[in-house]
């Protein structure tokens, strides 16, 4: 009998993994990678396909995918165009308020209403944006206890325009009406995003000749089907990491452990207890927004493969090993720019740095600049005539400068992040090229890019790279303790791990003074370790903590194992509010009041309350899971109660019933 096999993809910011793993005896058969393409990804998606084996293609039933799209959408701020409508008394976030209006309505903190819904003023605002959006996003005050005026709102728009309408309650629970606006308006403009995202996937398999079960990580560990992420993909930010520590326990077989993730961009910190990722108390936030989205909790640091390690001084005779900064910005290493760019070593041999030439970001002794392939839009004068300056190839920043009249050096920037500028750059992965613990391209365009650094510096090109392992190293222990106790600043943890910074202050000596270090953070749990070039770091960061660290097989594709990993999930929350009443004897409670989708509900006993809130919450998750073809038999259950208390002398205020609902991505 032909076995049924699964697929995890994850575009991740510089590759696209794919792993083709048999979910039965946790066994991965095959994995590769290819380079993400921008801004579609399913050009990279198509090309990793294209490495893996078509027999195992065939026998794929569960496909699962995480991506960066929703992050980058909000990120880079190109999303739909969405009109948001806030009911009730709320404050129009700054930065929307060209695309947002209040209108009085709203209920209170009992789930009763406020004030009559101004359907008259909603009316006149949707026929006003109709033919400016291309969505809506509804937002009440307390709509989590009674969605009726979101409800009727929606239905109106949907009436007068037929456009996607997103509500605060469809997607969050927990008070916060600003923070539930927000959710729903960025959730409503990655719609069209997050469709033809998945349409082009679905498609990819179709053309493939796959038959395949399609779903999707969010960014709290748990899949949905395609079908949901259309409706929800505010959810699968950050879904990246979510791979990253799922694919860690997987990989390594520990039901609990962190998971520390180099990707190209950035170093992620994450954390799984007994299979269940922690998760954040916090709504997620993204790009400045603060949502209600329950994500997991990390700590993540700009600082990956394809981070540009450069001289944060202000001229070459002042660069220092002290003031070399790695990151925050992505750039392209040289190792492969030149493989892209057959002349650029030409280019980087006849360069010549001045030792009184003055520096910043992108004049750099091994920093090129080139046009992208993003084509100039909404441009000022001053930044055409910048970007008219730079070339199609790839040249040292401080060579056009010489050679042009007058290059504003802040207008690069400006370019850079509009991503019209390309930076090509030394990079960690040049660092392990030079090394020899990671080739993948062209090391001797990387050895060269070192070794201009280290001669401005007095050392050798191989003293260089072992201490910028060791820094990158230092930083992912740092960004590790801070994760497990933030009581400690990244500042005194900087100290601490610096070897340099601890011979005086936080380490004890052998009589020969051999700098041996006897004093580390210890951690309890194992460090497990994601990402194509984490096994190089392994001694450094041992150095740094004690701990069981780990790098197991396959780690190099781990967040695309972690696609498969996730469980499906749904979490009700049923707030019940407690009113009560007095007596010569002091406060009794007296009814129990709650809203759901069947109306409002009161009872006079506690227990009854809470029985049927529970019963309700299990029966919508069952609907969920059979949505999902999931059985009843194969969902577990966990169920918590929390009673809000204002004064210990009366009745709890408020009873939260959470039930969440776990079921394994069955095929």
């Amino acid at each position: 009998m032909e076995k049924s096999l699964s697929l995890g993809i994850d575009a991740g910011g510089t590759y696209t993994d794919a792993a083709i793993v048999d979910l039965d005896s946790r066994h991965v058969l095959e994995s590769d990678k290819a380079l993400t393409t921008y801004p579609d990804p399913i050009g990279g998606i198509s090309s990793v396909l294209d490495k893996l084996n078509p027999d195992h293609l065939k026998q794929v039933k569960l496909l699962s995918v995480s991506t960066t799209f929703a992050t980058n959408t909000i990120l880079e701020k190109n999303g739909a165009t969405v009109a948001l409508i806030l009911i009730g008394t709320q404050k129009i976030p700054e930065h929307l308020k060209d695309n947002c209006v209040v209108v009085t309505g709203g209920h209170n903190y009992r789930g009763k209403e406020n004030e009559e819904l101004d359907m008259a003023a909603i009316e006149e605002y949707v026929l006003k944006m109709k033919e400016c959006v291309s969505a809506f996003a509804v937002s009440a005050f307390y709509s989590i206890l009674n969605p009726e005026h979101e409800l009727r709102a929606k239905k109106k728009i949907m009436e007068l325009t037929g456009y996607p309408v997103v509500c605060g309650h469809e997607l969050a629970h927990a008070l916060g009406a600003y923070e539930r606006g927000i959710t729903a308006y960025l959730n409503a403009s990655l719609l069209p995003i997050a469709k033809n995202f998945l349409d082009a996937i679905l498609a990819e398999t179709k053309n493939r000749g796959m038959d395949v079960k399609t779903t999707m990580l969010k960014c709290n560990g748990a899949v949905a089907l395609f079908s949901e992420v259309m409706e929800k993909p505010v959810e699968t930010i950050f879904s990246g990491p979510a791979a990253s520590v799922l694919g860690a326990a997987f990989l390594s077989g520990k039901d609990t452990c962190i998971a520390i993730d180099v990707g190209g961009t950035s170093t992620d910190v994450s954390m799984i207890v007994d299979q269940i990722p922690k998760i954040s108390d916090l709504g997620a936030t993204v790009g400045g927004w603060r949502t209600k989205v329950r994500a997991i909790q990390m700590e993540t640091t700009a600082m990956g493969g394809d981070s540009h390690i450069w001289f944060g001084a202000d001229s070459v005779q002042d660069a220092r090993f002290g003031n070399i900064k790695i990151g925050p910005r992505r750039v392209i290493p040289l190792c492969r720019a030149v493989e892209m760019f057959p002349g650029l070593s030409d280019t980087m041999k006849n360069h010549w740095v001045s030792h009184n030439q003055l520096l910043n970001e992108f004049v750099q002794p091994t920093t090129l600049v080139m046009k992208s392939k993003y084509l100039p839009v909404n441009l000022s004068a001053e930044e055409m005539k910048t970007y008219n300056k730079i070339g199609d190839l790839p040249r040292f920043l401080g060579d056009l400068a010489w050679e042009s009249d007058y290059i504003p050096f802040d207008m690069i920037e400006n370019l850079v992040n509009k991503r019209l500028v390309q930076v090509i750059g030394l990079t960690p992965t040049d660092i392990l090229h030079v090394t020899g613990d990671y080739i993948e391209w062209d090391k001797e365009a990387s050895v060269f890019g070192a070794k201009i650094m280290a001669d401005l510096l007095n050392t050798t090109k191989e003293d260089l790279c072992q201490n910028l392992k060791k820094k990158f190293a230092r930083t992912m222990a740092r960004e590790l303790v801070y994760f497990m106790d933030d009581t400690f600043s990244r500042e005194e943890l900087d100290a601490f791990l610096d070897k340099d910074a601890q011979k005086n202050q936080y380490e004890k000596t052998d009589t020969n003074d051999s700098g041996k270090k006897f004093l580390r953070f210890k951690i309890d749990i194992p460090v497990v370790l994601i990402g194509a070039p984490v096994r190089c770091f392994i001694r450094e960061l041992s150095e740094c903590i004690d701990a069981e660290i780990i790098a197991p097989e396959h780690y190099a594709v781990g967040n695309a194992v972690g696609c498969l990993a996730g469980k499906l999930a749904k979490r009700v929350e049923i707030q019940i509010e407690v009113q009560a009443k007095e007596d010569e004897s002091g406060y009794k409670e007296k009814s129990f009041v709650f809203h759901t989708t069947d109306g409002e509900k009161t009872f006079s006993v506690k227990q009854d309350a809470i029985y049927y809130a529970e019963t309700y919450s299990k029966n919508d998750i069952f609907k969920y899971m059979k949505e999902n073809q999931i059985q009843e038999k194969d969902v577990e259950f966990k169920t918590k109660i929390k009673e809000l208390i204002s004064d210990p002398k009366r009745p709890p205020v408020q009873i939260n019933v959470i039930v969440e609902g776990f079921a394994e991505n069955k095929i």
